[in-house]
This record gives C-alpha cells, sequence and structure tokens, in this order.
C-alpha cells in the first residue's frame, strides 16, 4: 500500500476513534479535550461534518478495495487463461513432436527400406551380368559346337568319301600291277602293254593321295572330336 493511502487509513481510523467516542457517552470529555473553548453545538457541526468526511473516506477506501479487488481478479483471470494458453500451446507442440518423432522413425524405416533395395538391386544386377556372361558363354559354346558338328560332319563325309575311292581303288591297282609285273618278266599275253604298266604307276600316285587325304581327314576328326568333348 503506498505512503498516501497510509496516511489517508491513519486518518481515517483517527476519526473513527472520535466519532465512536462520541456515540459512547464520551462525546463531552473528548469534544472539550480536542475542541478547546469551542460551543457544544460548534463542535457537534464539526464532528457531524468530520463523521460524513470519514463516511466518504470509507466508501473511498471500499471502492478502492473493490477496483484493487477486480483487478486482483482480472489478473488472475488473465493470468490463468495465459497459463491455460500456455498449457495448450505445450501440448499442441507435444503433439506435434510426437507426430515429428513418428515421421522421423518412418523416415528411417523407409532410408532402411530403400538401403535394402539398394543392396539387393545392386545384388541383382551382379547376378543379371553374371548370368548374362555365362549366356553369352553358353551361346558361344552352343555357336562353336554347331560349328564343331558341322565341320565334323563334312569332315566324315569326305573321309568317307575318300575312303571310299580307295576301297575302289585297290581292285584295280591290284589288276594293273600284275599285268605290269607279266609285260616286265617277258611272260605277258599279247594284251599285256607298257599301258598296263603307265596306268599301275598313276593308279599308285593316286593312291598316295588319297591316302595322305585319309590320314589328314582323320587327324581334322580326332581334332575336332577333342573340342567337342572338351
Amino acid at each position: 500500500m503506498s505512503s498516501s493511502t497510509t496516511g489517508k487509513t491513519t486518518k481515517l481510523n483517527w476519526k473513527l476513534s472520535l466519532l465512536l467516542g462520541l456515540l459512547t457517552g464520551g462525546v463531552l470529555g473528548a469534544g472539550i479535550q480536542h475542541y478547546n473553548n469551542v460551543p457544544v453545538t460548534t463542535a457537534y457541526s464539526t464532528l457531524k461534518s468530520d463523521y460524513q468526511s470519514v463516511v466518504d473516506e470509507l466508501n473511498k477506501e471500499k471502492l478502492s478495495v473493490k477496483q484493487l479487488t477486480d483487478e486482483k481478479a482480472l489478473l488472475v483471470e488473465s493470468s490463468n487463461q495465459k497459463l491455460e494458453a500456455l498449457n495448450l500451446q505445450l501440448d499442441q507442440q507435444k503433439d506435434q513432436l510426437k507426430q515429428l518423432t513418428e515421421q522421423l522413425v518412418t523416415i528411417k524405416k523407409q532410408q532402411e527400406t530403400t538401403q535394402k533395395l539398394v543392396v539387393t538391386k545392386k545384388k541383382l544386377n551382379k547376378e543379371v551380368v553374371a548370368l548374362k556372361t555365362k549366356a553369352k558363354q553358353q551361346k558361344e559354346v552352343i555357336d562353336n559346337s554347331n560349328v564343331l558338328f558341322e565341320q565334323k560332319s563334312k569332315t566324315q563325309h569326305d573321309l568317307a568319301v575318300v575312303q571310299k575311292q580307295i576301297a575302289t581303288l585297290s581292285p584295280e591297282i591290284k589288276k594293273t600291277k600284275k599285268a605290269c609285273a607279266e609285260f616286265k618278266s617277258g611272260n605277258s599275253w599279247n594284251w599285256v602293254s607298257q599301258k598296263d604298266c603307265d596306268n599301275y604307276e598313276a593308279l599308285q600316285q593316286k593312291l598316295s593321295k588319297l591316302k595322305a587325304q585319309e590320314s589328314q581327314l582323320k587327324q581334322s576328326l580326332a581334332t575336332i572330336n577333342k573340342k567337342i568333348n572338351g
């Protein structure tokens, strides 16, 4: 409370004491003591005026107390409202923090899932590359095998042709060889001549070439079979 309010309260208390003294019968002594050489009527009027002043001061004080009480109530209400607003804001921030925490957990899970997918994709890419490489190698083997089988088939065919020619040529060689031998021994018949020896030599050369072809084809066939069998 301020100094002015304290002064007013002291004055008010004094006036109330004086008034109370008058009301309880001590008016004469108090009036004579406080208002020396003042007539009773004048003293009464003065005391009445003072009483009214005291009543007015009291009313003012009551009004001031009421105003202070109202202000205090308003401050309390305002503080409560602010406190409620702060509590509400705090609850909202807690909810927001909870949501952000949940979002963070979700994002971390998504990151982990994404990382797993990346790892899986890399692994699959490696497997795909390996499969493509293996498929390419197998295709090359198959293509080479096809080529080798074609070569084998052709070589077998050529070998069969040469061997058939050799088989066909052998009887003719034997025949011309015998005629040539008779011609050279001088015991030949009239139809045996030098021409038989010439044919024999020619057939021998042809047989040598066929034998050489046969050997070469057999060697090629063995090489092809080795490649096919790995």
